[in-house]
């Protein structure tokens, strides 16, 4: 392979102009977003001086953006998608202006933020939803893993700048001026999404999502009789309740690499990091001729990273470690997600990327209690450890008991969408004889996942 085969394939983005606004829409709305995190968490410890109405508060955003997601799925699959992203990322906007408004009062109400966090946090879920359901109508299914790969950019980009913009901004202007910020690049995103052409959806035409009204079930229908996205979404769930145990760094840091604030904030960074490099590097992945082995793989590297990072006895190490579980965490991302979609009739895919939010939502709430539990029963270290171990355990249990996912493919470039090679015998994952709409996505031109 030639260098230039390793980094990340633009090609999306030149040949897609619908891809292309949700492209500069997500990395604007990410800026904004992470400036509003910190001065959100800010504000709410200023007003309370507690750790706990810290965690009540991002309690509230989860479970917004939870119910949120499987709003927005329904929507989705039953309404012009277009339409539902524009009216998700406007009202999110109000929201936000709200908080400015609520942090220009001489006491700014904690309700009022509650409320405001709510708000945003259902608007999120559904504009979330919606656009991974558009993603696959944008580009052509073989840019599915280049598509993914840029968006995943956008958001480690995010996570590594925003944070230090947002401290930058609450440092020199306050609150208010943050989240003003926010309001209105939010505003900015549902201006610039208008842009995109109409997207219908495509209507229940099928035994399998007939008699559903629109309801979720239909895509948990579909995961059962497609055994390579039934594993996808058991994989999925593990890797979200045994994801980086983020809960565990100041601990850590304090007890074991006796460092400060100051090197907390860089471990925190550490993901975000080899995430980025990652998706930077990510030409190989368009062009594997096994993405189902190397994404088990991947989860594999993690799982063994995560233990790793547990085990390491100063901050260099465990930096490293957190580094390539960022990495193989985007190998894994952009792999689930290509093989999801690629794999889902178009029209169930609003409500299959509502179930794959939720669990990632799900998954990162209990997960969160989950390693704080295990950490009081061993220590820090041995949660980390014991959580890398048990995702080894389930990437090699979902290996052996889902043969597809291993052999799984992705169409080639100039490949005829109608050969499908992803299988010798493709009844066997779709005992009806049904294969996903990639010809629907292909009539409607051009792709993209998370969220705006």
């Amino acid at each position: 392979m030639r260098l230039r085969d390793f980094l990340i394939d633009v090609e999306p983005l030149r040949a897609s102009p619908d891809f292309r606004a949700v492209f500069i829409a997500r990395t604007v709305s990410l800026f904004g977003l992470g400036v509003a995190t910190v001065a959100l968490a800010s504000q709410v410890y200023r007003l309370t001086g507690s750790t706990f109405q810290v965690a009540a508060v991002s309690m509230v955003m989860s479970v917004s953006v939870l119910v949120g997601s499987l709003l927005g799925g329904v929507l989705a699959d039953r309404t012009d998608r277009r339409t539902v992203i524009v009216a998700a990322r406007s009202a999110a906007a109000l929201g936000f202006a709200g908080l400015a408004v609520n942090a220009m009062l001489p006491e700014p109400q904690l309700w009022a933020i509650h409320l405001c966090v709510a708000w945003d946090g259902l608007a999120s879920g559904v504009s979330v939803t919606a656009l991974m359901a558009v993603a696959p109508t944008l580009v052509r299914p073989d840019q599915l893993p280049a598509a993914g790969a840029l968006i995943a950019l956008t958001g480690e980009i995010g996570s590594v700048v925003a944070p230090f913009l947002g401290g930058a901004l609450l440092a020199a202007r306050g609150a208010a001026f943050a989240f003003g910020v926010t309001a209105v690049t939010t505003a900015l995103t549902g201006l610039l999404l208008t842009r995109l052409r109409p997207l219908p959806p495509v209507p229940d035409e099928d035994e399998e999502g007939a008699g559903e009204g629109g309801s979720p079930m239909a895509a948990l229908r579909h995961a059962v009789r497609d055994k390579v996205v039934g594993g996808l979404l058991v994989l999925g769930g593990v890797t979200a309740l045994f994801n980086v145990p983020v809960v565990i760094f100041p601990e850590l840091v304090d007890r074991r690499y006796g460092g400060g604030e100051v090197m907390l904030g860089v471990l925190y960074t550490a993901p975000a990091v080899g995430a980025l490099l990652m998706s930077v590097a990510s030409g190989w992945l368009s062009r594997t001729a096994a993405p189902g082995r190397v994404l088990l793989a991947s989860v594999l590297v993690s799982g063994l990273a995560v233990a790793g990072f547990g085990l390491s006895p100063s901050v260099v190490p465990a930096y490293l470690a957190l580094v390539v579980v960022g990495a193989a965490g985007t190998v894994y991302g952009i792999l689930e997600y290509s093989l999801v979609q690629h794999r889902t009739p178009d029209r169930l895919r609003g409500r299959m990327a509502s179930v794959m939010t939720s669990q990632q939502t799900t998954g990162d709430i209990a997960g969160d209690a989950e390693v704080a539990l295990i950490a009081r029963w061993f220590n820090p270290g041995g949660a980390a450890v014991v959580n890398g171990l048990l995702t080894v355990v389930a990437a090699v249990a979902v290996a052996i008991a889902v043969p597809g996912l291993r052999s799984a493919t992705l169409p080639a470039p100039d490949q005829d969408d109608d050969e499908h090679p992803d299988d010798e015998h493709p009844d066997d994952e779709h005992p009806d004889g049904e294969r996903p709409d990639d010809e629907q996505a292909l009539a409607r031109a051009a792709k993209a996942p998370e969220a705006i």
